[in-house]
């Protein structure tokens, strides 16, 4: 996954992906980190040229390739076999090949202008295979026929374990300023801090404003079986805008997280979508391809395959593949995703990628175990919304060395997945001069990525890009840091709603500069029309980051609402927000008590035990009885007191995530469900009112279905054998606003039905450009169907009807009340709508297919809506 690029905003903890942070991020400083510059001045520029001749015969050798070591640049001879080779950067030896000689290195001067170095090439004793070509059938066709014939000898997925040292610098930049821009205020404050030494010219002439460049130093570690990571973060160093967590940027800018694409595979994920692979299985259905050449990459005669999309619209590349003409395994590839992909804010993105092959050293023998990327770069050019929008362009560059495979470690190695050093932001020039002369070799931080961090510097001590940096940490984080601690978060700063009028609140929390064992988190609130304070606090000890082991206390006195809990709405924190809006129904008072521990003793099993205490005091008319088997001479009562204890196991093989400070952020699963069962047993021994027991599961995964596009589905199941009143029982989340919320009841009202056993399945599918593509005018808008189906299996036992009460309360008034489904009849509604109109906007007809007749006073329901909702997505 490419942290740099998917853009979701949501600000709350734990509901903070890497998607959120890092792109919400680049979104912030494409709003508001806008420059201008004045002429461009002149780049300095190096230039080789020499002549290719055969040693033996000395006549000039035409076409052949002239390569600097370490890099892209190159050329190719003229037909008298010279050359000239311009770049803006210079190595230190340049390669020359050509078909039937062999490769040939020379050392240059990496400092000086202009040089001429000439090449006598030796014969070559390589003979290619014959290849038979078919009347009628491209020869691209039978190479990758090889290609995946082979690929069980030459993928890296047949190694039972590697490792190496991973060198990755990544370099921020904005780009592509309009004239519009240059005249905001924000734009006249930079240029006059900035001076026109500053400026920095891309090989497009174009002026770009560095924000931020960063090298890291890990040693990486693969499992096959069962499938475990691991990488040691050793050494970071970063200059950035908004950039000060040392620890996090390396675990997001470091390593594999960026760049770990195996285009064996099918499907390439990036930026959130899957593209075709041109060497999958499915490469005949996607892409056209010309066999153009044979030629020397390394120590490898590869043939050259170039490859198009059949289609501009589909997500698929161009670019050229090099594949060995004796193993048939995949050299070198260079691949690039152009504005015709059914893709938002994306100019041109390309990945290359260099593999080498390795040695199985458990063998006493040197044997050939499977190829592994040795260099790879990625260059993504990204800009806004509309024709004058802000770019941003970011490059990243990956290097691997020292590499041992089939060396597997004891399962226990992997369970961290992310350690970082101690030192890994302390200073020390003489270990990256060192890894400059090993890992990094030409990649490593040039005079222009020297320039590049001195204006960074200097930008940040500009006092506008200060303030822009401090409302940039409130948008992204929704905190404001305070030293140890964390002012917010602003979603929840005020609201306006019929029981409180305008509540306002202010929380905090603490973060790893406080302690980095003891979490402290509190907020008071305040309604101006219930004229009351509001509050809540937690105290968390953290004995393992690696085990994760918390234990907490948390209590907290405020206004909640039926069914709209976090722990019912499973984590939806922004709806969670949204819903303190407004009119506020089945509102009621709650004071909750809890003390909990949750470890995690082996990665992705997380236990979590908890005992609590909870009320509920509502706040619109309702009552239940307390003796159901008397009827209606039964007391009446609408408040409850409930103790409990709880345990609950979360099952997430394969998840990923990253440690901030105190806090872990979750990177989701790859291709594998997330499991939470948890068991709750009510307790008079407590104190609570009653003795119950409840089940409850949830399951939720993302599924890519390749060119289907993908599918996310939430499944959850409950059950209660007990007796009793309808809030302790199941609230089905509705939703009759006009904002569409997955993973609810889209239209069903709140607290419509309430069950003590249920099956509920929500399921989303995004098409992405699969049909729109194929319609001509509709696919240059790069709209995107999207379809969703939700069901619900509901029922009340004859016992728990009873404990409802139909009786007026005290002045007529009559009470609320809870709905129940029948058995056999699931609740079920179907979705359909447009996504990415605008590149931002959702809108969908939900239709409620049955229970009709239920409404209010026996008034039939409207069965449609049309919903709409806004986010950033690629």
């Amino acid at each position: 996954m490419s942290p740099i690029f998917i853009v979701q905003y949501r600000p709350i903890k734990n509901d903070r992906t890497l998607k959120t942070r890092i792109h919400s991020l680049l979104v912030l400083l494409w709003l508001v980190l806008i420059w201008a510059g004045t002429a461009a001045q002149a780049q300095t520029v190096y230039t080789v040229s020499g002549l290719v001749t055969d040693a033996n015969t000395g006549e000039p050798i035409p076409f052949a390739s002239v390569a600097l070591v370490g890099r892209r640049t190159g050329t190719v001879t003229d037909e008298k076999g010279r050359f000239t080779l311009v770049a803006k950067i210079l190595t230190d030896s340049m390669a020359v090949s050509s078909l039937g000689y062999k490769m040939l290195r020379r050392a240059i001067d990496p400092e000086r202008l202009t040089q001429s170095v000439d090449f006598k090439l030796e014969s070559g004793g390589n003979s290619l295979q014959e290849v038979t070509v078919k009347a009628g059938e491209n020869p691209a066709w039978r190479v990758l026929r090889q290609l995946r014939k082979n690929r069980s000898i030459n993928d890296r997925k047949r190694l039972s374990a590697y490792e190496y040292d991973s060198y990755v610098k990544t370099e921020i930049a904005l780009s592509h300023v309009s004239d519009r821009m240059r005249k905001n205020p924000l734009i006249k404050r930079i240029n006059e801090a900035m001076s026109q030494h500053d400026s920095i010219i891309d090989r497009e002439g174009h002026r770009v404003l560095p924000l931020l460049a960063s090298e890291s130093v890990s040693r990486y570690y693969f499992k096959a079986s069962p499938e475990r990571k691991r990488e040691d973060i050793r050494k970071t160093r970063i200059k950035g805008v908004a950039v000060d967590d040392a620890g996090l940027s390396s675990q997001l800018l470091g390593g594999t997280n960026l760049v770990s694409q195996n285009f064996y595979d099918n499907y390439i994920p990036i930026l959130g979508k899957d593209f075709a692979s041109p060497v999958g299985d499915n490469w005949k259905n996607w892409y056209e391809f010309f066999l153009a050449d044979t030629t020397q990459i390394g120590d490898h005669i590869c043939y050259e395959v170039q490859f198009d999309p059949k289609r501009p619209e589909d997500l698929a590349f161009t670019g050229k593949a090099w594949i060995d003409t004796t193993t048939f395994a995949l050299c070198q590839i260079e691949t690039r995703i152009g504005k015709g992909a059914n893709l938002n804010y994306v100019r041109e993105l390309t990945i290359e990628q260099e593999l080498e092959t390795t040695t199985d050293s458990t063998t006493s023998k040197s044997v050939t175990a499977g190829w592994l990327p040795i260099s790879i770069r990625l260059k993504a050019d990204l800009t806004g919304v509309g024709k004058q929008s802000l770019g941003l362009r970011a490059q990243v560059t990956l290097r691997n060395s020292n590499i041992v495979v089939n060396h597997p470690h004891a399962a226990s190695f992997y369970e961290q997945p992310i350690e970082q050093n101690d030192t890994i932001a302390t200073s020390n020039e003489a270990y990256w001069h060192t890894v400059q002369g090993t890992l990094a070799g030409a990649d490593s931080l040039n005079k222009e990525d020297q320039k590049t961090r001195q204006v960074i510097e200097k930008l940040r001590a500009v006092p506008a890009v200060k303030m822009a940096e401090a409302v940039g940490q409130v948008a992204v984080t929704g905190f404001y840091k305070v030293g140890g601690f964390d002012i917010g978060p602003y979603p929840y700063l005020f609201a306006v709603n019929s029981v409180e009028g305008l509540r306002t609140r202010i929380g905090f929390r603490t973060n790893e500069q406080f302690s980095r064992n003891w979490v402290l988190r509190g907020y008071v609130a305040y309604g101006t029309l219930a004229k009351e304070f509001k509050y809540g606090g937690e105290i968390n000890y953290l004995f393992s980051k690696q085990h994760w082991t918390i234990l907490g206390v948390r209590m907290a006195n405020d206004l909640e609402r039926l069914g709209l809990t976090p722990e019912l709405i499973g984590g939806n924190r922004i709806f969670y927000a949204l819903s303190r809006f407004g009119r506020y129904r089945g509102g009621y008072h709650s004071h909750q008590k809890e003390i909990f521990f949750k470890t995690e003793p082996v990665k992705g099993v997380l236990f979590t035990a908890e005992l609590g205490t909870r009320t509920f005091d509502p706040l619109f008319p309702f009552h239940y009885r307390t003796q159901p088997e008397l009827g209606d001479q039964s007391e009446l009562r609408s408040d409850v007191f409930d103790a409990f204890w709880s345990l609950e196991v979360r099952l997430a093989r394969k998840e990923k995530y990253l440690m901030e400070g105190n806090d872990r952020i979750t990177l989701g699963t790859k291709r594998a469900p997330v499991l939470t069962i948890r068991y709750t047993h009510g307790s008079k021994t407590l104190g609570g009112e009653y003795n119950y027991d409840r089940f409850t599961l949830r399951a939720q995964q993302s599924l890519r279905l390749g060119p289907l596009g993908r599918m996310t589905y939430l499944l959850s199941a409950g059950y209660i054998p007990s007796t009793l009143p309808a809030p302790l029982l199941f609230p089905h989340i509705g939703n009759p606003t006009p904002l569409l919320t997955t993973n609810t009841f889209n239209r069903m009202q709140f607290y419509e039905f309430v069950s003590d056993r249920f099956v509920a399945i929500h399921v989303q599918h995004r098409f992405e450009g699969l049909l729109f593509n194929r319609i001509p005018g509709i696919r240059k808008l790069n709209w995107r169907l999207v379809a969703n189906f939700d069901a619900l299996w509901g029922a009340q036992s004859k016992a728990n009807e009873a404990v409802q009460s139909y009786k007026p309360l005290p002045g007529g008034t009559r009470p609320i009340y809870f709905g129940s489904l029948d058995g056999n009849k699931p609740y079920m509604e179907v979705g359909y709508g447009i996504d990415n109109i605008f590149k931002i906007i959702r809108v969908q007809a939900i239709h409620r297919l049955n229970y009709l007749n239920d409404g209010p006073n026996g008034i039939p329901l409207n069965s449609f809506a049309l919903k709409a909702s806004a986010s950033f997505s690629f």
